[in-house]
């Protein structure tokens, strides 16, 4: 009676841990919850037959989660993000991504070369792709941001004289925000193509399956389907 009991309790188990098994949690912005971010992380997880959790951080935040574990994977970070000794990027990158510089309409030649982010008060946000061109840009002239929404407020407020951001998301926001009569890009943009990558933690499920992920990354690229992904996105919008 005790063992018939023992595998009555194991059958009911079962399901729920592989359930949970399959749940693969991750993050997007707060700004964009239903955003090109959380489209790659949909098809991923389809790909892999998991269920997706995805939840609110910001970008410097889901670097911190996803090497501590409390996510199991990240998309959209960059070569040169600080990442910590339990995250692996996956290989081969699975996007490219351009850095726009936006000022106030009527600032366009404000910025009209690279020599002329030395001069001005900039924003950008701290351990994202922007942070290759810090080189350019003095200290003492960079104002962080978390957000892009904080960027847009700034400028609009007068406090800053530009902010660098993902182009397509940024001008995808400007229209949601009925700016682009307000704010427009600066006659220089910075010419860096950035590679996107995916992420995830050594220590988690996901760990066992990355010969599996690095083949849908690279048959994502082969089919196009990130690509398509994207197209679409900014085709429709949100």
């Amino acid at each position: 009676m005790v063992m018939w009991y023992r595998w009555l309790l194991l059958l009911l188990l079962l399901p729920i841990n592989t359930l949970a098994a399959n749940q693969l949690k991750s993050a997007v912005s707060g700004n964009f919850p239903d955003g090109l971010h959380a489209h790659f992380i949909e098809y991923i997880s389809e790909q892999l037959n998991a269920e997706a959790d995805i939840a609110l951080m910001p970008y410097a935040r889901r670097l911190i989660e996803l090497d501590d574990g409390s996510i199991d994977m990240m998309v959209g970070v960059s070569g040169s993000a600080p990442i910590g000794n339990h995250t692996i990027l996956l290989r081969p990158a699975y996007d490219n991504l351009s850095i726009g510089l936006f000022v106030l309409t009527g600032n366009e030649s404000l910025f009209t070369e690279a020599d002329d982010m030395r001069k001005h008060l900039l924003s950008l946000t701290r351990h994202a792709n922007s942070d290759a061109i810090l080189s350019e840009i003095p200290t003492a002239h960079i104002v962080p941001a978390r957000s892009l929404e904080q960027k847009i407020e700034m400028l609009l407020k007068g406090r800053i004289d530009g902010f660098l951001h993902v182009t397509q998301s940024t001008k995808l926001r400007l229209k949601e925000l009925g700016y682009t009569n307000r704010i427009t890009q600066a006659v220089y943009q910075p010419p860096q193509v950035y590679k996107q990558y995916i992420a995830i933690n050594n220590h988690s499920w996901l760990y066992a399956h990355k010969a599996e992920l690095e083949a849908i990354i690279v048959n994502g690229i082969a089919t196009g389907a990130f690509q398509s992904i994207r197209s679409d996105y900014y085709a429709n919008g949100p």
